[in-house]
């Protein structure tokens, strides 16, 4: 070995080291896996599949394929990793671009009338928040058409696929950003890439993430690490990309941004439907569920089955088994299904509605079969339900459960991005303890592309070409497809909607540790951590006792563990609140007003930190809270992508115009925020 050589030896076994010592401070499990190959390696329980190769007529490294005898940059790597950087540059392309078409809207009818604290539709509710949206693209004739834009900054980037990672270094120096995600499906190649660059450079900011070789749930938690930080700036996501073993990535990135997309419930629709119908029902003598006082004192359930029946395609290939089997079960079933069972003389115990909107009073519970509900039939009910829907139950077996963010002190408040996955959080909190799952598919029949069982009154009724859109050219909660594990199958066809609700109520299940079986039955549906997949054919239903729940033994533990009137603590509660918020719309609102800003920077600073007074105060829970949070999760990144442009005009100007709007719109949100909990003292 030359001289030369042995330098060059040393100098990658220095990199590889330091980077090591790097990874077992800042990313330890992965340190841990790249030790791990590295002994396999010298003791020779693995053979290397790829190894590195210095090409002398590049004067730079390869990766030399061993399995398939081909070098990874075609033995010219210099050639590859200028081309790399190249492409990178301060524009919109090679971008994961996430701001939504309600900043498009070019005419918009702001003096139509929409009556905030009665609204019947969501498309009202939506119409709000388009109409705010609107007063700032309309004053800053921006309705994101320019695709040609030369940004100030890129505040977020991603390495799809590492290779030697050779352009890491100069793309990290070139950019600067505030966070990286580094992305790599092989684990061999990435150990590689640590003899070869010093990953930490791309740490000196707010930091890198790795996902390398990651199984499909750390790699979502791992991409949603990335997305969590520094969130305001998920508007836009640069990424530079191999090539090679990368497929699956955008998809993936999509999927989980999905899931904490902030339109998916936007703050006028928790602001005038949640918290507007919710103060309503609790002035009023309504039962709530006190899912603190259930914990401890309710055992209805410890001996007995719970079949719980949702809309999807497998509750139709099993409605026959249902009904044969139907006294071997305490049947639970979401609005959208019970009309079915009905028609099929199949008996229901319970029935959850959640959905807030008035035209349920004509699909879902229609007089005629609301009238054929069996007396002895309980109804849970979000605090949201529409109130032409509630007047139709009977007051006895009526009962609500809270949303979101609780009114009654200590109580459990139940989310998501559907009933399913609400429903079996708000059931396992009832300490049932066996749990059979029937039409909670979260996937699409693969053979039809339907979404619902047939004859199902969901809202959501849609049928798809079971295609995979690579370009997700239209991809969101209700548009385009992907692929994720199946039930039974390797994969199945879903859509946004139902992969949110997958992982919030994976998320969910893992985070509490429910000691409870839960068995999910479908055939075709998606696999859900934390559940076990069972086959209708082997339940030995058989051996199940029949069950009578004629009885009112459940009615009265209900009634004792629910309440009629808010107690005195939660009152204190929400008058300390009001108190607060008044004094924020007298002192802090008013010197807020009077701060004038000649860049965008300092303009955003100062409502992150006026926003911060409420949000990070005592309140840091409460509704309000999270209503204007969400209120900044929708207005800023669309601004701040706006002022990202190194060729901006009238910057003051603009700035000027946009504090008067945003002015305005928070003061009316605290303001009507305010008026909402004064009906509970």
């Amino acid at each position: 070995m030359t001289e030369a050589q042995i330098q060059l030896q040393n100098a990658l076994t220095t990199t590889f080291l330091a980077n090591l010592t790097f990874l077992s401070e800042y990313d330890n499990k992965l340190y841990h896996r790249v030790d791990e190959l590295s002994r396999m390696i010298e003791n020779g329980t693995y053979e290397e599949k790829y190894a590195l190769d210095f090409i002398m007529e590049d004067g730079d490294f390869d990766i030399y394929d061993i399995v398939n005898d081909k070098y990874l940059y075609n033995r010219t790597p210099k050639k590859k990793n200028n081309e790399f950087i190249r492409k990178v540059q301060f524009d919109e392309k090679e971008s994961i671009f996430t701001l939504e078409t309600i900043y498009t809207t070019k005419i918009l009818n702001q003096d139509k009338i929409i009556d905030k604290f009665n609204m019947e539709h969501l498309g009202e509710s939506n119409f709000l928040t388009q109409r705010d949206i609107y007063s700032y693209s309309s004053n800053l004739n921006d309705f994101l058409e320019d695709n040609k834009k030369r940004l100030k900054r890129i505040d977020k980037f991603i390495f799809l696929g590492t290779l030697l990672g050779r352009h890491i270094p100069k793309i990290a120096e070139k950019i600067d950003a505030q966070i990286y995600l580094v992305c790599e499906r092989n684990l061999e190649i990435f150990r590689l890439s640590l003899f070869c660059i010093d990953y930490t450079i791309l740490a000196k900011n707010k930091g890198v993430v790795f996902s390398i070789m990651d199984s499909t749930l750390d790699e979502e938690k791992n991409i949603n690490t990335f997305l969590s930080v520094s969130p305001l700036e998920n508007y836009i996501l640069k990424f530079s990309t191999t090539g090679v073993n990368i497929s699956e990535y955008i998809d993936r990135i999509l999927s989980t941004f999905l899931t904490i997309k902030p339109t998916s419930y936007d703050y006028n629709r928790y602001l005038y439907t949640y918290i507007n119908r919710s103060t309503n029902i609790l002035s009023n003598p309504y039962k709530v569920l006190l899912f603190n006082k259930i914990k401890d004192n309710f055992d209805y359930f410890k001996d007995l089955k719970v079949l719980f029946l949702a809309a999807g395609p497998s509750l139709d290939e099993n409605i026959e088994w249902i009904k044969e089997n139907q006294n071997k079960f305490f049947i639970v079933a979401i609005g959208a299904v019970y009309k079915k069972l009905l028609s099929k003389n199949i008996k229901i115990d319970i029935i959850i509605t959640l959905d807030e909107q008035e035209f349920l009073n004509r699909t879902q519970f229609d007089d005629e079969t609301v009238n054929k509900i069996d007396r002895n039939t309980i109804i849970f009910a979000s605090m949201i339900t529409n109130k032409k829907v509630l007047e139709k139950f009977n007051k006895e077996n009526l009962f609500f459960y809270e949303t979101f963010i609780p009114f009654y002190t200590n109580n459990l408040a139940f989310s998501g991005f559907s009933i399913g996955e609400l429903s079996i959080e708000l059931l396992l909190n009832l300490n049932i303890k066996e749990l059979y799952l029937i039409g909670l598919d979260f996937a699409l029949n693969q053979s039809t592309g339907s979404t619902h069982a047939q004859t199902s009154s969901s809202g959501l009724n849609k049928s798809f070409k079971l295609e995979h859109d690579q370009e997700k050219k239209e991809f969101g909660l209700r548009k385009g497809l992907i692929k994720v594990k199946g039930n039974f199958q390797s994969e199945v066809f879903t859509t946004g909607l139902f992969y949110t609700s997958i992982k919030y109520l994976e998320k969910r299940l893992i985070s509490n540790n429910y000691k409870a079986n839960i068995y999910n039955l479908s055939s075709q549906g998606a696999y859900i951590e934390n559940t076990i997949p069972k086959r209708i054919k082997d339940i030995e239903v058989e051996n199940f006792k029949e069950i009578n729940t004629s009885e009112n033994k459940i009615i009265n533990l209900l009634n004792a563990n629910s309440s009629e009137n808010l107690d005195n603590n939660s009152k204190q509660r929400i008058y300390k609140e009001i108190e607060f918020l008044e004094n924020i719309l007298r002192n802090e609102f008013e010197i807020f007003k009077k701060s004038e800003y000649t860049t965008y920077n300092d303009f955003y600073k100062s409502t992150i930190s006026f926003l911060s007074s409420i949000t990070d105060f005592e309140f840091l829970s409460s509704s309000i809270s999270r209503i204007l949070i969400n209120y900044a999760q929708i207005v800023l990144p669309y601004l701040s992508y706006h002022f990202n442009d190194i060729k901006l005009k009238n910057e003051t100007k603009k700035i000027k115009k946009i504090n008067d709007i945003l002015l305005t719109q928070i003061y009316t949100i605290i303001n009507d925020y305010i008026n909402c909990l004064k009906r509970l003292n």
